[in-house]
């Protein structure tokens, strides 16, 4: 096993890279000499336990990702993998919506002999709303807005050829004052401010 300076240099500078910092802009936040910043990487100086508090408060990591070999690639690799599991949720729930939808379109034509095309065109705006309701919890903004957006228009769309035979093309313009709002809502109103890092 390595000498605990060794891995707390080595993780060290992982961190600082993974936050794309120099040694003297991690030296300017943390109020020491860019010097000490480097011996601390050379594994020549090791921070004093007070000093790896500060900077696992910087980082906003536990204190074990600065003093245990390779724990700063594992937490990437954890992150990751969590990615993956939520994505694999979203992706489930929105097939879900398509196959309760083909279910329903066989069921109603089967055995009542209708063609209900139209279930097809429904399930894209259901689809756009589980999206749009998954990333309430990821809470990306610009994925909120193209979601709400996509669930707009095939919406209007979906009631459109629902209704086709009355020739509703107007209810198009219903669309544009609901996409003008929601731009106002995602890009006019001021953004909640981060805590900044100290």
């Amino acid at each position: 096993m390595a000498e605990i300076k060794d891995i707390i240099a080595k993780n060290l500078i992982e961190l600082r890279k993974k936050h794309n910092l120099t040694q003297n802009e991690l030296a300017i936040k943390l109020n020491y000499s860019d010097n000490t910043v480097s011996r601390w990487e050379r594994a020549e100086l090791t921070p004093s336990i007070e000093t790896l508090v500060a900077i696992s408060e910087f980082y906003d990591v536990p204190i074990e990702n600065l003093i245990k070999e390779n724990v700063v690639k594992q937490t990437e690799l954890d992150k990751r993998a969590q990615s993956i599991k939520k994505l694999s949720i979203v992706l489930l729930s929105v097939s879900l919506v398509w196959f309760a939808v083909i279910l329903a379109y066989f069921y109603c034509q089967t055995f009542f002999k209708l063609d209900l095309w139209t279930l097809f065109i429904w399930a894209l705006p259901a689809s756009f709303l589980v999206l749009f309701l998954f990333n309430l919890y990821l809470r990306r903004r610009i994925y909120g807005y193209t979601f709400l957006t996509f669930f707009i228009w095939t919406f209007v769309l979906g009631f459109y050829l629902q209704f086709i035979e009355y020739n509703m093309f107007l209810l198009f313009i219903v669309g544009i004052p609901a996409q003008l709002a929601l731009s106002i809502y995602y890009w006019v109103r001021p953004k909640k401010k981060k805590k900044e890092n100290k």
